[in-house]
C-alpha cells in the first residue's frame, strides 16, 4: 500500500531539497513521520557517503526514529543499533550518535559526512550543532532535522532565520496533520489553552517564557493522596528512586526530592528533604549531613528499598559541589550521586509540563513534611506545591522571578528531567544496568 501524506508533508517532500532541511513546530503534527521518508530520499542520493543519524541519545533516537520506520518499512529493512553504534538502513552502514551533553561534540570530530538526520535538534548543546556544519563536506551534503520549538532566541531559530545559508525550514501545526481524531486534538487544545504551551505545542510557534513556570500543574489532578493515587491507579510497585538534590550554603534552602518510577511507568514523589536556613538557621553541608542521615533511614524503613531491589541514582544540582561531594562521601556507591549538568531552564521545564499534561507525573499529599532540624512535623505545609504554583518567569530573560522561592522546584526539575528525558537507559554504572522496555509509556 502506498503511503498517504498530508498536504503539508507533500510540500515537504518535493521542497526539502537543500542543504539543511529542517522540519518544526508543534508535538504530533507529522513533522517526524514525513521525516522517515525525506531521509530515505536523501540516503540514496549519498548511498556512497558517510550517513550519520543523531538523536538526543542513542536510546531516544532508536525509540523516536528507528522504531517507527522498522514499522513502516519493516524489520529487514531498518536493523538494530550494533554495538559499534552503526545500524543497516536498506543495507547501508550509517552512524549513529548521542548528542546528550557538551562532550558529544568528541563524537562527530574528524568525520566527513553526506548526510546527517538530527532528531530533536532543539535538545542538542550549540557546540554540537556548530560542529555539525563543518563535517557535511561531501559534494552536495544534506542534513534533515525535526524539532520542537524553543525560544526566539535559541540558536536553531536563530540559524533558520539567517538569509545567507541554505535552509528550507517547514513550520508544522497541530491542525497540519488530518490523521488525529477530533477528540484528541480538542483534548489537546483544553489542556494548552491559556499558557505558552498552547502557542509552542499546538500552534508549533517560537516564543518566550511568560508568566507561571508551570502552568500545566493542577492541584486537582497531580497533588494526590496515597490513597487517591492508588484508587485512581491502582497500587504500583516502585521500580527505582531518582533523588533530585538542590542545596547551598547561603540562603537557600537545601532540598531532596525523590522521584519513585512506579511499574506502569508513572513517577510520583515520596516524602521530601526540605532545611530552610531562614527558618532554621544556617548550617553547613556537612553539619546537615546528620539529618539527611536520618531522612534516608526513615525512607528505607518505610519503603524497604533494599529489601524490595530498588535501584537509586541521586542527580545533584552542579552548582552544588559542596553538597554533591558530601552526599558522594557518605551515601553508600549504589545511591549513584552525580551532578545534573542540564541547566537549560526553558527545556527543562517544558519537560516537566510535559509530564504534568500526559498525566504521568504526580506529587504525593502527605498532610506536610517533617523537619528534620526542629524535629517536628509541618502540618499542611509542601514547599514543592508552592514553589510549582507561585514560580513565575521575569520578562527581561528566560529566567525565573528571582523574588519566589525555586529550591524544590528546581530538585523536582532535576529528577524528572533525568527520568522523562530518557525513561529507558538512565543507569549506565555496572551495578545498575536496568531498562524499561516492559514499561507501558
Amino acid at each position: 500500500m502506498s503511503p498517504v501524506f498530508s498536504t503539508k508533508q507533500t510540500k515537504v517532500l518535493d521542497l526539502a531539497n537543500h542543504r539543511w532541511n529542517i522540519l518544526y513546530g508543534a508535538t504530533r503534527s507529522g513533522k517526524t513521520h514525513v521525516s522517515y521518508f525525506l531521509a530515505l530520499k536523501h540516503l540514496r542520493e549519498h548511498w556512497n557517503d558517510a550517513a550519520l543519524f543523531c538523536g538526543k541519545t542513542l536510546n531516544t533516537l532508536d525509540r523516536n526514529v528507528f522504531d517507527p520506520m522498522r514499522r513502516i518499512f519493516g524489520d529487514e529493512y531498518i536493523g538494530d543499533i550494533v554495538k559499534n553504534r552503526e545500524i543497516k538502513i536498506f543495507g547501508k552502514t550509517c552512524y549513529c550518535v548521542g548528542a546528550n551533553d557538551e562532550r558529544a561534540i568528541t563524537k562527530i570530530q574528524g568525520s566527513g559526512l553526506g548526510y546527517a538526520y538530527l532528531d530533536e535538534l532543539t535538545t542538542y548543546p550549540e557546540n554540537f550543532f556548530q560542529m555539525m556544519k563543518s563535517r557535511l563536506d561531501a559534494p552536495g551534503a544534506c542534513c534533515d532535522a525535526t524539532c520542537n520549538p524553543e525560544s526566539p532566541s535559541h540558536f536553531v531559530k536563530q540559524f533558520i532565520d539567517k538569509q545567507d545559508v541554505d535552509v528550507y525550514a517547514e513550520h508544522f501545526t497541530l491542525y497540519d496533520n488530518p490523521f488525529l481524531t477530533p477528540d484528541f486534538v480538542t483534548a489537546l487544545e483544553n489542556e494548552y489553552r491559556g499558557t505558552i504551551y498552547f502557542e509552542k505545542w499546538v500552534l508549533g510557534k517560537w516564543v518566550k517564557a511568560e508568566g507561571l513556570v508551570f502552568p500545566l500543574f493542577k492541584r486537582e489532578s497531580h497533588y494526590l493522596t496515597p490513597e487517591q493515587y492508588a484508587s485512581k491507579f491502582g497500587r504500583q510497585r516502585i521500580y527505582a528512586v531518582i533523588f533530585g538534590v538542590d542545596g547551598a550554603n547561603t540562603n537557600d534552602a537545601t532540598a531532596i526530592i525523590p522521584l519513585a518510577i512506579m511499574q506502569n511507568g508513572q513517577a510520583v514523589t515520596l516524602e521530601m528533604f526540605y532545611h530552610d536556613p531562614k527558618v532554621n538557621g544556617q548550617l553547613s553541608n556537612e553539619q546537615l549531613w546528620p539529618l539527611i542521615s536520618n531522612y534516608f533511614e526513615d525512607l528505607e524503613r518505610r519503603y524497604k528499598f533494599r529489601q524490595m531491589g530498588t535501584r537509586f541514582y541521586t542527580a545533584v544540582d552542579c552548582a552544588a559541589a559542596d553538597l554533591k561531594l558530601t552526599l558522594e562521601y557518605h551515601l553508600p556507591d549504589y545511591y549513584n550521586v552525580d551532578k545534573f549538568t542540564h541547566k537549560d531552564i526553558m527545556q527543562t521545564t517544558d519537560i516537566v509540563n510535559n509530564a504534568f499534561a500526559r498525566g504521568v507525573l504526580c506529587i504525593l499529599n502527605f498532610g506536610g513534611y517533617y523537619n528534620y532540624s526542629r524535629r517536628e512535623f509541618i502540618e499542611g505545609k509542601n514547599q514543592l506545591v508552592t514553589d510549582l504554583e507561585l514560580m513565575t518567569w521575569d520578562k527581561n530573560n528566560d529566567q525565573y522571578d528571582p523574588d519566589v522561592p525555586n529550591d524544590c522546584a528546581d530538585a523536582f526539575r532535576y529528577a524528572v528531567c533525568t527520568y522523562f528525558a530518557n525513561p529507558e537507559n538512565l543507569w549506565e554504572t555496572p551495578d545498575t544496568n536496568i531498562r524499561y522496555k516492559e514499561i507501558e509509556k
